[in-house]
């Protein structure tokens, strides 16, 4: 278990008085690192070794709040072993003064690439160290919810399409240079600030309070990446969107607009809920 004490700086912060989407990603990614920098894992001492993470599968979900401008939280974060070639990681953050309410948890999953061979390799085969603290940590849960699929093309009605959708709505997006990484790829952050910046509501009356997100194949500098969206009617989402009233569930298929077979990029479902309203009034059960 690694643990590391943030305090969210005014630069983080949006115009709602909460942390932005893309710089608690960012820390939570950093902290992924920091966590086995001692175990000869960094992120720079895997590039000199030929390897990379790649992030297959990601669920936050807002528990309570996000955290707002100076405010000091705690961060926890530890990873395990999945089947085959996944590693699973998750992370908690919470207030420092009361460590048992947790304000948001994420859950991913992640592969490791040979960079030389472009092809995933099992990490506790290649990089057994990182894993030698894991052994009596609990387990991670490695089934993530199944992502609604977009169905019919974005001019189609809902009753030419799923019948639990809604209308389409779509948004393009250019990659430019600054949404790259260190390895080339677009940031993963860089998707979900796609996904909330498509979506038809209000940002200034309402929040992401719950996603999941499905990563597929990396774009590039220069490519133009479209995102459809469709609201949720239906009441099978495996989401808290189900659950309340309140809340709006959206679906999300990022595709590259020159690629002519339209492959999907990543897939992502949202549950939106109106500022101020606390996940934790929602009915998981």
């Amino acid at each position: 278990m690694y643990r590391q004490k943030l305090t969210i700086m005014p630069s983080e912060v949006g115009c709602t008085g909460e942390v932005k989407m893309r710089a608690l990603l960012n820390r939570l990614q950093d902290a992924a690192g920091l966590a086995v920098e001692d175990m000869e894992g960094s992120p720079s001492e895997l590039m000199r070794r030929g390897y990379a993470w790649v992030l297959l599968r990601y669920e936050l979900k807002v528990e309570k709040r996000l955290p707002g401008m100076d405010e000091t939280v705690m961060l926890e974060t530890r990873h395990t072993p999945g089947d085959g070639f996944y590693t699973l990681r998750v992370f908690r953050v919470f207030d420092e003064k009361k460590e048992a309410e947790t304000l948001v948890s994420a859950r991913t999953s992640w592969v490791l690439i040979d960079l030389t061979a472009s092809r995933p390799v099992r990490a506790t085969q290649r990089l057994p160290e990182i894993f030698s603290d894991v052994a009596d940590d609990p387990p991670i849960d490695g089934e993530f919810i199944a992502i609604p699929k977009i169905s019919g093309p974005p001019e189609a009605s809902s009753s030419e399409a799923d019948p639990c959708d809604g209308n389409f709505s779509t948004r393009s997006f250019l990659v430019r240079f600054h949404d790259l990484d260190a390895n080339g790829h677009v940031n993963n952050a860089v998707y979900f600030e796609w996904a909330w910046e498509a979506t038809p509501l209000d940002p200034l009356a309402w929040g992401i309070r719950e996603v999941h997100a499905e990563f597929r194949i990396s774009v590039k500098l220069g490519d133009t990446v479209l995102v459809r969206v469709r609201e949720q009617f239906c009441e099978r989402c495996e989401c808290a969107g189900a659950a309340s009233p309140e809340a709006r569930c959206f679906v999300y298929d990022m595709a590259v607009a020159e690629d002519p077979k339209a492959r999907a990029v990543a897939r992502f479902l949202a549950v939106w809920t109106p500022l101020g309203f606390e996940m934790n009034q929602v009915n998981r059960a």
